[in-house]
């Protein structure tokens, strides 16, 4: 299942900062982890609940903020990464919590979002993320969460398999492009500005 994902600016002349970036990543983290959600529904598993749907678009938020972290090692310094990596956090958090008000009522559920990111990070950094793409052990590890919250019933056995085979790699392939996009656009700032 495929959707239009935004990752340009529609002005290309626009200079976007650090901050601008990471928000307009953290959108298409949220279209992503909404995206995987459907497409585990379209191959036939099933959600018992909004609970439970909502706890997958998490987890894939999680990981999606995790690779944008990796992806960020690569491309920018760590001046940048530091703001970068709180900014696209803390919209991604945002997506979630005003998203799943609308489904399950009030909750702090950014927070837990922060929390599960936190501890996914120091289980998440162990994995190998080589060339611009998720390691077996990382996706291993992503599956592992996804089937723990789907279940290992009949119907929802084989999640893991979708998740770490397809699924998983789409979305980092993704992730990639969209964050290259997303600075293809910068240009050096002018000599004379610089400091």
């Amino acid at each position: 299942m495929k959707t239009r994902i935004r990752d340009q600016w529609q002005d290309p002349t626009r200079q976007a900062s650090t901050e601008d970036n990471a928000l307009a990543l953290a959108y298409v983290c949220w279209q992503l982890a909404l995206t995987s959600a459907r497409n585990l529904h379209a191959e036939d598993f099933v959600y018992q609940d909004d609970t439970q749907r909502v706890a997958v678009i998490r987890e894939y938020l999680v990981f999606l903020a995790h690779t944008a972290d990796r992806l960020a090692f690569e491309l920018l310094d760590e001046a940048q990464r530091a703001p970068f990596i709180s900014s696209l956090a803390a919209g991604c958090a945002r997506h979630l919590q005003r998203n799943t008000e609308e489904i399950l009522g009030a909750g702090d559920y950014a927070g837990q979002f922060i929390d599960a990111l936190n501890r996914r990070n120091s289980e998440y950094g162990q994995c190998a993320f080589t060339n611009g793409a998720a390691g077996y052990s990382l996706l291993r590890a992503f599956g592992e969460r996804i089937q723990i919250i789907m279940g290992h019933d009949q119907t929802n056995r084989w999640v893991i398999d979708q998740v770490m085979d397809i699924d998983g790699p789409e979305a980092v392939a993704q992730l990639r492009r969209s964050l290259q996009k997303l600075y293809a656009t910068q240009k050096p700032a002018p000599k004379g500005n610089q400091r």
